[in-house]
């Protein structure tokens, strides 16, 4: 009877011990992926001339980011399989030489792709000149776990004014800032 409990007792530790092994690795996650490392195979509408990456600091916070000059509209599109338990990061904003110059601002927005149809995924109005509050990077974190193990793109698009305002791209300066997928 001692022996029987004994085993018992060795198979419960041996379960526990791989069930906590198991959950760790799953929660220790993943290297991120580094778009901007990954920029330079990227597609880039409307030309890739318009792009450029390099480090640029907002409020005293510096990132490595991509810059965008004044354009109509832009797409950086990344065709990547999505990881299990994968979210979105990035940071968005505009130059600080557009803070203090008229315009109305930047939206942000990312959406998924199938190939056939497309999610959006966030959406975000920028305009330091009309809001001082937006003179800094804003942090952007979204939830990419109910995509995991598709093969989709993921598009980041910026518009010169919101939508049904026209398009005006008088100083706008936008720039994503340090966009990854990261594992959490």
């Amino acid at each position: 009877m001692k022996g029987n409990r004994a085993v018992l007792a060795a198979v419960v530790v041996i379960v526990l011990l791989v069930v906590g092994w198991w959950l760790f690795k799953r929660s220790s996650g993943g290297e991120p992926i580094d778009l901007v490392a990954a920029f330079p195979t990227a597609e880039k509408r409307p030309s890739a001339d318009i792009f450029t990456t390099a480090p640029a600091t907002l409020n005293g916070e510096t990132k490595q980011a991509i810059a965008i000059q004044p354009s109509v509209g832009t797409r950086i599109t990344y065709k990547l399989k999505v990881p299990d338990d994968a979210w979105l990061r990035v940071a968005v904003g505009l130059k600080p030489e557009a803070w203090d110059k008229q315009g109305d601002g930047v939206l942000f927005r990312v959406l998924v792709s199938d190939g056939r149809t497309s999610d959006p995924l966030f959406s975000q109005h920028v305009n330091p000149f009309a809001s001082p509050g937006d003179r800094r990077w804003i942090p952007v974190y979204v939830d990419m776990s109910a995509y995991a193990g598709e093969d989709v793109q993921v598009i980041f698009l910026t518009n010169s004014s919101p939508a049904g305002q026209g398009e005006n791209h008088e100083n706008d300066f936008a720039l994503w800032g340090a966009p990854e997928i990261v594992i959490r």
